[in-house]
């Protein structure tokens, strides 16, 4: 094999991961997502989830309160939550909480805000999320800009 196919091959290789890695995202996000929703219809309706889908939904949520937050700093963590399916933008403060919820260790924050706001304003700046008007009055919100 020449200098050239090799080449041709790498970039097509790349170009195939990088699309798997996307559909790889687009993937979880909606597992995520539509667990919720049939957690939540079941709750609703009273109805008991089959045993495969309530051990998978179990399985997902120790993962998310172990899992995500235990390793990664501040600004991966805030990325995480504006990768997981939203319907409205989040106020700072939602930020914090959905931080919470992923098992995101903020007790190491003697003032947990600061640090929050500066790291959504970077990622303002740099172009990942936007600001808009949060809903109800609430002030500023954001939402991811992909």
């Amino acid at each position: 094999m020449n200098d050239e196919t090799a080449s041709a091959l790498l970039k097509y290789a790349q170009e195939r991961l990088l699309e798997l890695l996307g559909q790889e995202a687009n993937v979880k996000g909606q597992i995520s997502h539509w667990s919720s929703v049939v957690e939540q219809l079941a709750k609703l309706s009273g109805e008991t989830l089959e045993s495969e889908i309530a051990s998978r939904i179990n399985e997902l949520k120790q993962q998310e309160r172990t899992g995500a937050g235990a390793e990664m700093g501040l600004t991966e963590a805030i990325r995480w939550v504006f990768r997981q399916p939203l319907i409205l933008p989040l106020t700072p403060t939602q930020v914090r909480d959905r931080l919470a919820a992923m098992g995101y260790e903020l007790d190491k924050y003697k003032h947990v805000m600061p640090p929050i706001h500066i790291t959504l304003k970077r990622m303002k700046e740099a172009g990942e999320i936007r600001e808009v008007e949060g809903i109800g009055g609430l002030g500023k919100a954001y939402e991811s800009a992909r």
